[in-house]
């Protein structure tokens, strides 16, 4: 009898615990999506001093800006840049300062 409600609790236990966790999971993925759209392509030119000069410094001699798009809410720049020698491609974000910002968690 006893070995049946210890199984029982652990089983309650286990079922509250996955439970407890699968909110924070579909908010993240919410915020995740918000952000994605409302970025908008611009000009690398007119942008801040701050952010042309952090991209450039990226960019160095072997990488090129091809696309700079503008997060005007957030004040976020995500910038794709291409291997010239290879074509791979590496997409980095900054913030109104020209801080690169951590890489979002894969999907």
């Amino acid at each position: 009898m006893k070995k049946i409600i210890l199984s029982a609790i652990l089983l309650v236990g286990c079922v509250a615990f996955v439970n407890a966790q699968e909110p924070a999971k579909a908010q993240t993925a919410a915020t995740e999506q918000t952000a994605t759209n409302e970025f908008k392509e611009v000009e690398l030119s007119s942008l801040s001093e701050t952010v042309q000069t952090a991209v450039k410094t990226l960019a160095g001699e072997t990488l090129e800006a091809t696309k700079v798009e503008f997060d005007a809410k957030a004040e976020l720049t995500k910038v794709t840049l291409t291997n010239k020698e290879n074509k791979s491609v590496k997409s980095v974000t900054l913030d109104k300062e020209g801080k690169e910002l951590a890489a979002p968690a894969a999907k």
